[in-house]
């Protein structure tokens, strides 16, 4: 069975705003790694943001002409995990090699505002209590909401 990993890209450091010029890629389109995603126009400067490892685009979280800043998320990728032997070098997969019981994870599903709001605020997407059978902006919010009084309580 495959595993994937979703990857949330973002806007990387940069000085000022910037505005999304061109869309290389399409959802469910396979990509290579170090393929170009997107262009941003930034001051003077172009930045392309490229594929950090092989997978499938899931979804373009920006439209074209849109302004971003520093931490928006941009693209929702689904990177293939590579299996690595651990075990010697006998062919042993990971559940064979430990024969351990664990309960089933369950999926985390974001909707996609949610996501970008998570990325934006540095939210673990772990740690919030969906509402329903996703985490929508609402439980971003009120994840936050209840840090927010759990620190001025400290204080």
């Amino acid at each position: 069975m495959t595993a994937f990993t979703t990857h949330l890209i973002c806007v990387p450091e940069l000085d000022n705003t910037a505005s999304v010029v061109a869309l290389h890629v399409l959802p469910s389109q396979h990509v290579q790694i170090n393929t170009p995603l997107l262009t941003l126009h930034c001051g003077d400067e172009l930045v392309e943001i490229c594929a950090p490892e092989t997978g499938l685009v899931s979804h373009l979280m920006v439209t074209l002409l849109e302004t971003v800043a520093c931490g928006d998320l941009l693209v929702e990728m689904e990177i293939e995990e590579v299996p690595v032997q651990m075990f010697g070098t006998e062919e042993l997969s990971f559940a064979s090699a430990c024969q351990l019981d664990w309960p089933a994870a369950p999926l985390l599903s974001v909707s996609p505002p949610a996501a970008k709001l998570a990325a934006k605020l540095g939210v673990d997407l772990s740690t919030v209590t969906p509402q329903g059978p996703s985490i929508e902006m609402t439980d971003v919010e009120a994840h936050v909401r209840s840090i927010m009084l759990q620190w001025l309580a400290k204080s």
